[in-house]
């Protein structure tokens, strides 16, 4: 059941009982307009090795269907460690593949490549 169902059954049954007040409508409009589905965004980041902690070599996000600027207005990466953007609310959904780091002479990846995601 959506928020906005929600609170107008809340305020059907305060009208019902004669308790219904501006405040419980005004809690019913902000409501609206946030039933939109939300939508997935994703943020590839390659770093140095598989610690949270580790540096950030690479990073790329995709919010709203597109690919967007990594960088900040400074022209430093968002996010420099892995933990970093999980404390911004990202989600990791796939590790680095271990597979290619077992040969540190012939790693044919790009580092310790993490996908995450969040959704808005």
């Amino acid at each position: 059941m959506t928020d906005l169902k929600r609170q107008l059954e809340h305020i059907r049954e305060k009208f019902r009982t004669s308790r219904l007040t501006e405040p419980d409508i005004d809690a019913a409009l902000a409501l609206i307009g946030t039933d939109k589905p939300p939508r997935q965004s994703l943020l590839y980041i390659q770093a140095s090795s598989t610690h949270p902690y580790s540096g950030v070599v690479g990073i790329s996000i995709y919010e709203e269907g597109k690919h967007q600027d990594a960088l900040d207005e400074k022209g430093e990466m968002l996010y420099k460690s892995i933990r970093e953007a999980l404390d911004d609310g990202w989600r990791i959904v796939k590790f680095p593949e271990m597979a290619l780091a077992m040969d540190e002479q012939n790693n044919y990846g790009l580092g310790y490549e993490f996908i995450l995601e969040r959704w808005r």
